[in-house]
């Protein structure tokens, strides 16, 4: 197989170098097209150089895309430009969720939801922790058709362990839901995720949650906000020595994710007739605290 990951960020490149590890054929999309032929990646002591590649592609290729929320869009038009050969997938992983995704998601896209933990220091990639990932076609009328045989295989071996899910945006949301219950928190409170529990939050995660569930239910998805809250001590509680990658890219004065989390649910609760004080606030605070 032909694989192009696109961008250079601490998931993707974990991506590159495990497909490069098990002998795949991997070349790096850049975020910029000025960018030199090749690109170096540096993990578990080795240093690996990979390829650069542009759209149009001309054979059959796989996309890992791990992106911004808010780049989605803009490659999802790249590709509309230059539509993949036959025989191509487009694996799609971000924080949060878009208001319009199932009109604009190509018929071969797949979510791909990851807890792995992965972070970059200069063009290191470190994985950070082990987790688990799940996989399964983006759009909605898609969801229970079979698995992609051999592009499900090739991903597991890279980055065990996959789970095929034909409910994948219930995964989703879930996800959603742990990152708009700490990462806010980490932002406002400038700390550690561990260091959360210093703070008096509870009530406030509480009616987050609270919030979420009543909107996941509204699109068909059930979740609960006692088991939402509990999961997210959880996390916490296994990451704790981790600065969320909200907080890291208000420090580092680059745009968040916070519009897709915590903004998302506000923007939909009021779209479905109802508010979401709560996650509002999480919303115009991080708003004003990455300014």
């Amino acid at each position: 197989m032909h694989w192009l990951v696109v961008g250079t960020g601490a998931v993707g490149s974990l991506m590159a170098v495990n497909l490069r590890r098990i002998g795949e054929h991997v070349s790096i999309k850049p975020r910029v097209t000025a960018a030199p032929n090749t690109i170096e990646i540096i993990h578990a002591a080795h240093n690996l150089e990979f390829g650069v590649q542009q759209f149009p592609i001309e054979q059959p290729t796989q996309i890992f895309a791990a992106i911004k929320a808010y780049d989605v869009a803009h490659f999802l038009d790249e590709l509309k430009q230059a539509p993949l050969p036959e025989g191509s997938s487009v694996i799609l992983s971000y924080n949060g969720m878009l208001e319009n995704e199932n009109s604009i998601m190509p018929a071969s896209a797949l979510h791909w939801v990851t807890t792995h933990g992965a972070y970059k220091n200069g063009n290191e990639v470190v994985h950070a922790g082990l987790g688990e990932s799940w996989l399964g076609w983006a759009r909605v009328e898609h969801a229970s058709s079979s698995r992609p045989a051999e592009l499900f295989s090739v991903l597991n071996n890279a980055l065990p362990l996959l789970n095929w899910s034909p409910a994948i945006n219930q995964r989703r949301w879930y996800k959603l839901a742990i990152n708009c219950l700490i990462n806010p928190f980490t932002v406002i409170h400038n700390c550690r995720n561990g260091e959360l529990i210093q703070h008096n939050i509870a009530d406030q995660q509480h009616q987050v949650a609270e919030e979420i569930c009543w909107l996941a239910e509204h699109q068909g998805i059930q979740l609960n906000a006692d088991n939402l809250v509990e999961s997210a001590k959880r996390v916490i509680k296994n990451t704790a020595n981790n600065y969320s990658s909200m907080l890291m890219d208000v420090r580092q004065q680059r745009r968040t994710e916070i519009d897709y989390l915590n903004g998302f649910i506000a923007r939909q609760s009021t779209a479905a007739g109802t508010e979401a004080p709560a996650n509002e606030a999480l919303w115009r605070r991080v708003l004003e605290l990455s300014v």
